[in-house]
């Protein structure tokens, strides 16, 4: 009969060990690449934090590697800890969770963009990384795979504010698309190979532009243009080493009365005026007029890679946008600011660092698989290779989280950029200044 009993107690604690960790160890290894997470297992029981996004969880991934709700669902089982996903749509999102973060309660880990920037930090609605994060360590930052584009953006006053990953489908900047087959009809070198000679500048881009802008037809009028692009003026000022705002002790300032910045917008001007490189109607349905060849090149994100590769085929190149003459880097592309970040209202700061960790951390054969579904979304290693460098170098928007900004940049005269910029200075600085009425 004892030893029935015995049998009975060590096989419901085998069952308990293997449903609840903590059972077993009071501390979880985990070991990705040469960093290990140590897990404690009962501090966190009973606790629950709140991660919002403006998506609903995911239960799909790519074969071989967990969901998003697979991800959740074992810190759960780790921790003893409840992670709460407070979904709502992209149009209620930043109110509600601007509303929650004042409250004082229920948001923890939120998803935020370069809109959040300086505002967010300034009025205190996030906490630095920094506090429970060792950016420092080499090891962790390997596993993680921490994207340095998006955390050299959300740096304020030396301190870090969010952070996202490089396995992700975001992870590539802006792409300028073109067809290799218009390139070799018109017997001009292919951009991929002058981009790799470091011959991939403005002048070269606009001086190949003018012999893609044809009458293919004959009927006297242009049926065939070089380019075009909803993204008109950021890739001019960043690939022209442009600071639109600079910080100084935390605060924007107008830093765009520069020579630089009025070569980035004369160039623009001379793009239409000179080369007559865009159709008239050039907001309409770039990436569509692409894909049919009535444009040869198309400057936009790496989410259109699908559909672009679909549309043309091998006929497809990828390349970085061309630099100013101004710059010092190999390039500047546009980049997507998404970065996860840990409110001010969080109940448990360490806790949501722990799974803002967790959920970015792929295991090393998930990195695998990832990496791999990436290559071969990119169209081969080369390309992948090379997109993933020029991330590096890419540039957030730094001025959406300025309202008006915009609208005052689309108001400058390209064809005499010096007079119209300073023209509107006092302007610019005045939408600054708005934003920072009460945090004095």
């Amino acid at each position: 009969m004892k030893k029935i009993l015995l049998s009975i107690i060590l096989i419901s604690l085998f069952i308990l060990t293997s449903v609840i960790p903590s059972f077993a160890q009071k501390v979880y290894t985990f070991k990705v690449g040469k960093y290990t997470f140590n897990i404690d297992t009962q501090k966190y029981r009973g606790k629950t934090i709140y991660v919002w996004q403006f998506w609903p969880e995911d239960d799909t991934a790519l074969p071989g590697t967990r969901s998003p709700k697979q991800v959740r669902e074992e810190f759960e089982k780790i921790t003893g800890a409840k992670v709460k996903i407070v979904y709502t749509t992209w149009e209620n999102y930043r109110p509600k969770l601007s509303a929650a973060i004042l409250s004082g309660s229920g948001a923890d880990v939120v998803y935020i963009g370069a809109g959040e920037k300086p505002t967010w930090m300034m009025k205190k609605m996030l906490l630095p990384l920094d506090r429970y994060i060792d950016f420092k360590d080499k090891n962790l930052w390997e596993a993680v795979g921490f994207r340095q584009s998006t955390l050299d953006f959300f740096k304020w006053r030396g301190q870090i504010y969010a952070v996202t990953n490089i396995y992700n489908d975001n992870v590539f900047p802006y792409i300028l698309y073109y067809n290799k087959e218009k390139f070799e009809m018109a017997g001009l070198p292919d951009p991929l190979e002058l981009y790799k000679q470091g011959k991939w500048t403005w002048e070269t881009f606009f001086n190949l532009g003018k012999q893609l802008t044809q009458d293919i037809n004959g009927d006297g009028k242009i049926d065939q243009y070089a380019y075009a692009t909803w993204a008109v003026v950021q890739p001019f000022l960043y690939t022209n080493d442009v600071q639109v705002v600079k910080y100084v002790g935390g605060r924007p300032i107008f830093a765009m009365d520069d020579p630089k910045a009025y070569r980035a917008f004369q160039a623009i001007y001379e793009m239409d005026a000179k080369y007559k490189m865009r159709p008239a109607d050039w907001w309409n349905d770039p990436q569509g007029r692409f894909q049919k060849g009535i444009t040869c090149m198309d400057y936009w994100g790496p989410w259109e890679l699908s559909g672009m590769r679909n549309a043309l085929g091998k006929k497809l190149g990828i390349v970085p946008f061309p630099k100013g003459p101004d710059s010092k880097k190999k390039s500047a592309d546009m980049a997507d600011d998404g970065a996860w970040a840990i409110a001010s209202s969080s109940s448990d700061p360490e806790l949501s660092a722990l799974y803002l960790l967790w959920m970015l951390t792929p295991t090393d054969k998930e990195k695998e698989i990832i990496v791999k579904s990436q290559i071969e979304r990119v169209g081969g290693k080369e390309i992948y290779d090379l997109l993933l460098d020029a991330a590096t170098r890419a540039q957030i928007d730094p001025i959406s989280g300025i309202p008006g900004f915009w609208d005052l940049i689309n108001q400058i005269d390209v064809a005499n950029p010096a007079k119209s910029i300073k023209a509107l200075k006092p302007k610019f600085q005045a939408a600054i200044e708005a934003i920072l009425e009460g945090l004095k």
